[in-house]
């Protein structure tokens, strides 16, 4: 009996010895972030992280306790064989995802959850966001520290189950086994106090990264999948009648819109550009700008130079471009058709307004569910990847923006007015290749990264400069805004990264060469454009009108634990884990503070109760 216990003893250490490693090549892999850490932050992640690295360790060798409590009764259960077999497959499994969490976090700026897992409905988007990846080498390396692994692990396993004599009293022996895998409870609830293991009993520092770095990948993974859609809200900050008062406050307006269009029925295209982020605007490499283009276009209409992304994802974005809805932390709720048919939509208030209404997009619609939503907003025609010919899907993804640009041009000379359109772009997402040479060199992400974004840019201009041609353009409104920002080309700080560009133009509007200096969202473009037209806010509650002057000039986004709060002066961002500021600027109040808990709490109270 003795021998098994140490047998498992012995397993369960060796799990923690190897989350261990994952910390530190975690850290080392982030080195840029990880040497500002002190020595002594280093060593108090690998110590604070032990209690999540026993925890999973304990769910891992849970099996292995109940295959030794039978083999007292089976001899076969004896062999090494058959632990080999089993670490062999939770080997291959937990290192793919402690690999793979390496570039989750560099991508998205958060340990690996269920969130990934989620994409993985649509194939051949993950091949076109993976396939620029060394994956060769990747695979190569993979399978030498697998391999090495395994070797490892089966001289343990050999030499630990040689030791293993058959027990003497073998009832007694199962008694105590149980008992021991029955204690398991202690490690992975994390102890003996009240709340069950969860990251914030990992986090310690001031410094979000420090307190990221302690969790383990393997077990925030398994957490994710067992939560799945939330059914209640977590965020809990305050009172709900006085967040609900706090958020009302918030959206207080007395209606003095200024006029901005010199039409109540213009035509309006409306283009959401892939990760085009803000910091790219001001960015040279060589001393080329990533977007000459976007750059001179801002001065021929209205510029909002302090606007922000509500989320950090595609399908967030589009929800909160053509809905006004706020992106939620961990889920999408495109992504749950139920719900998101509850939402108001541009395409939708358009189309019941006598509008031809369209969606243009190079890639499959499927993606992320979001065609469903989109059959929702009352869309007239989808026009996807399988609208163009097999020689025009010149991407991974499908086609390129300026094979989209070429078809939505094409189409707009034929188009019944007024008509409402929607473009979302492509050619700026993971891989970030292009159809054309390349104007910056390099194969580094941030080369390839400002080649997309300089491409579509030249695209972009292009496919104004031929609209502005047209008859129709004189009573066309064009907005462009991002569906996210993006970490490059600069990985900064957590406001730049959620900074996007939004830009007018067209002959319907009244005022050209105007800068807004105000932060604002991506949300408020629901109600700021419907209002230009005389509707009430009420079709979009989380939106509101740019162009009231009586309204508060403030922004509001989220990520996948966590939330920013930017007013004129300062800004604010708040980890829920670790209930603490991650980033200020400014004269941060309680009352700032309030607000953004308030926001990210009714917000998401929504969500559930759709």
């Amino acid at each position: 009996m003795l021998s098994r216990l140490k047998f498992l003893l012995a397993c369960f250490l060796l799990w923690i010895l190897f989350f261990e490693a994952a910390r530190l090549l975690f850290l080392f892999y982030h080195w840029e972030k990880a040497r500002e850490l002190s020595f002594q932050t280093w060593l108090s992640s690998l110590f604070y992280g032990l209690r999540m690295d026993a925890s999973a360790a304990a769910y891992l060798i849970a099996p292995v306790c109940l295959l030794i409590i039978a083999s007292l009764f089976v001899r076969f259960l004896t062999r090494p064989v058959v632990y080999r077999i089993y670490h062999y497959i939770i080997l291959f499994f937990v290192l793919l995802l402690t690999l793979a969490d390496l570039e989750v976090f560099k991508a998205w700026g958060f340990r690996i959850d269920a969130t990934p897992l989620k994409y993985l409905q649509s194939p051949q988007e993950v091949w076109a966001s993976i396939s620029h990846l060394p994956l060769l080498l990747i695979f190569t390396v993979f399978l030498v520290v697998w391999l090495g692994l395994c070797w490892i692990f089966k001289k343990f396993i050999d030499k630990m189950i040689a030791r293993i004599q058959p027990a003497r009293k073998p009832w007694l022996a199962v008694l105590v086994l149980l008992l021991v895998t029955g204690s398991l409870i202690i490690p992975m609830r994390g102890g003996f106090q009240l709340t069950p293991m969860n990251q914030s009993i990992v986090y310690f520092s001031k410094n979000n990264f420090a307190n990221v770095a302690a969790v383990n990948a393997t077990w925030n993974l398994l957490n994710g999948l067992a939560q799945g859609a939330s059914t209640e809200n977590p965020y809990q900050y305050l009172n709900q009648d006085k967040a609900k008062q706090i958020v009302d406050s918030l959206y207080q307006s007395r209606g003095s819109i200024k006029r901005i269009l010199k039409t109540d029925r213009p035509n309006v295209i409306v283009v959401i550009w892939e990760s085009f982020t803000e910091k790219a605007l001001h960015k040279t490499i060589d001393g080329k700008p990533i977007t000459p283009r976007f750059n001179e276009l801002k001065n021929e209409g209205i510029y909002f130079s302090n606007a922000f992304a509500s989320g950090d994802r595609t399908d967030k974005g589009v929800a909160a471009v053509l809905s006004g809805y706020p992106a939620m932390n961990k889920v999408s709720i495109i992504r749950f058709p139920k719900k998101s048919a509850q939402l108001s939509t541009l395409s939708g208030f358009f189309k019941e307004r006598g509008y031809v209404t369209s969606f243009y997009y190079g890639g499959e619609t499927e993606f992320a569910n979001i065609k469903s939503y989109l059959l929702q907003g009352q869309y007239d025609q989808l026009i996807d990847k399988n609208e163009f010919s097999v020689k025009d899907q010149n991407s991974k993804w499908g086609a390129h923006d300026g094979v989209v640009a070429e078809r939505l041009f094409s189409d707009l000379a034929k188009q019944p007015t007024p008509f409402f359109v929607t473009w979302l772009t492509l050619s700026s997402h993971e891989p970030f290749e292009t159809p054309t040479p390349s104007v910056f060199s390099g194969k580094d992400h941030t080369s390839l990264f400002a080649n997309s974004l300089h491409y579509t840019d030249e695209v972009f201009y292009n496919f104004i400069k031929r609209c502005e041609q047209e008859p129709w353009w004189e009573n066309t409104l064009l907005v462009v805004v991002a569906d996210h920002g993006h970490t490059l080309p600069d990985p900064s700080d957590w406001i730049s990264n959620f900074r996007i560009p939004m830009l007018w133009l067209g002959g319907a509007l009244a005022e050209k060469g105007m800068v807004v200096e105000d932060p604002v969202s991506q949300l408020d473009l629901a109600a700021t454009l419907t209002g230009q037209l005389g509707a009430e806010r009420k079709f979009f509650p989380f939106s509101k009108n740019i162009f009231d002057s009586t309204a508060s000039r403030w922004a509001y986004f989220s990520f996948n634990d966590g939330f920013g709060f930017v007013q004129r002066g300062k800004q604010l961002v708040f980890d829920n884990v670790g209930k603490q500021l991650i980033y200020q600027n400014g004269n941060i109040t309680p009352g700032d503070i309030e607000a953004a808990k308030a926001m990210q709490q009714v917000s998401f109270e929504d969500y559930v109760g759709k």
